[in-house]
């Protein structure tokens, strides 16, 4: 049953993420950095079940819905789940690190119902491994995720899930708002959907603002000071295989490694310079030249990516629009060989020739666009005792009914609604 001290409903939200510089080069040990996307957010919210013994899972972009009884959960041998429901255990997510072999033989029986290795299955495992560790005992909950960031985009979607999921549970389980805690379980969710990730993912959509990091340095700078830059991001619904793209680098730098090198170690160069420019950016606009720098950079970047062979045709087209517009400067984001583009804005933009870009993106392209920030707040949530009947009611219509994303940014949007999302801890 559910907590009687559990106050319903819990409202709670995360950002997605794209690298900003050092895609592929980071595999060499070069540094990186990614920051959040300020509206491109997914939201969780618990209300009540209609059924008191279940637990129900919602996730209306991916056309799921599943509900697990107390029935269902008796399947699970008492002593699989006997210790992780303990608050020292919660509060130490280090000490069920790696994931339970136990817990989730355990959970198999749980996801008869799904097709394994998809996207339903996947998201289930990962919901019921957190939530038996997290608040096995809470029944009677309905947990509904939405989100305006693209589902498998490259864009850090399925980390902003794991944390949403993440800080609801930790919320039902009466713990406090705790960032620390919410990065640590929430790598575990991701460990549930990607076996090995390297956790960056999670880090930014908890902290938000910008993450540098190197794969052979164990402690990541978080930037949450990192400026409110303005970008389009262009989605372009190509199709691509990371690991192919991995692949095929690695396959150029064995073949010359001596010019890859050489590469790699620009791209290093480029994300060190843009370390520093960050460092010093002002978003007022009182330091023009940084701004300039910066662009200056991503055009670099992308030059680099297209020599190690991982840009695309459609990616090049949106450069080439972006280019003949005078708009900013454009640069693939994450595996490449399609997925998204990125495209920093110049400053004070004239909004006429903006909107010639996006127009002739969607309408002549069709490719998805989104106007966003890079930086931004990372998880929040909004105090229960801060929703008025009136927010309610608009809230429940978000989740419960098929709305635009414009409709979901007007209602939930840290930046654009009026409810008082919190992040303090």
């Amino acid at each position: 049953m559910t907590n009687a001290t559990l106050t319903l409903p819990i409202l709670v939200s995360a950002p997605g993420k794209l690298i900003l510089f050092g895609e592929h080069s980071v595999v060499y040990d070069k540094p990186a950095i990614a920051a959040s996307l300020a509206s491109l957010r997914t939201y969780l919210l618990v209300t009540e079940a209609n059924d008191p013994n279940s637990i129900e899972l919602n996730f209306p972009d991916i056309n799921f819905h599943h509900k697990w009884t107390t029935t269902d959960f008796e399947k699970i041998p008492h002593d699989s789940s006997a210790t992780v429901d303990q608050m020292e255990q919660i509060l130490n997510p280090d000490t069920v690190s790696p994931l339970s072999k136990t817990l989730i033989k355990n959970i198999t029986p749980l996801l008869s119902a799904l097709h394994r290795d998809t996207i339903h299955y996947n998201a289930a495992f990962s919901f019921l491994y957190l939530y038996l560790s997290l608040c096995p005992h809470q029944r009677g909950l309905n947990f509904t995720i939405k989100s305006t960031s693209p589902i498998g985009a490259g864009l850090g979607s399925s980390a902003s899930i794991s944390v949403i999921l993440v800080t609801s549970m930790l919320l039902c389980q009466g713990v406090p708002f705790n960032k620390e805690l919410i990065n640590s379980w929430s790598f575990i969710g991701e460990k549930c959907l990607h076996g090995d990730p390297s956790g960056i993912d999670n880090l930014v959509s908890t902290y938000g603002g910008a993450v540098y990091f190197k794969r052979s340095d164990p402690t990541p700078i978080i930037l949450q000071q990192f400026p409110s830059i303005p970008m389009v991001l262009t989605y372009t619904k190509i199709p691509r295989s990371t690991s192919t793209l991995v692949g095929g680098v690695r396959e150029l730098h064995d073949k010359e490694t001596k010019l890859c090198d050489l590469l790699l170690d620009s791209m290093g160069c480029v994300t060190e310079r843009a370390m520093d420019i960050l460092n010093h950016y002002d978003s007022s606009g009182a330091n023009d030249n940084c701004h300039d720098s910066l662009l200056e950079l991503v055009r670099i970047n992308h030059g680099l990516l297209v020599s190690l062979g991982v840009s695309h045709p459609g990616l090049e087209q949106v450069r080439i629009v972006s280019d003949e517009l005078r708009i900013g400067e454009t640069k693939l984001t994450g595996a490449g060989g399609g997925g998204c583009a990125m495209t920093i804005l110049k400053k004070d933009i004239d909004q006429d020739i903006l909107k010639a870009f996006t127009d002739t993106i969607r309408d002549k392209l069709q490719y998805e666009i989104f106007q966003t920030n890079l930086g931004g707040r990372g998880c929040c949530y909004v105090p229960r005792d801060t929703i008025s009947d009136g927010d309610l009611i608009r809230i429940l219509k978000v989740f419960q009914d098929p709305v635009t994303v414009q409709e979901i940014d007007a209602v939930l949007l840290p930046e654009k609604s009026h409810l008082q999302w919190s992040d303090s801890e």
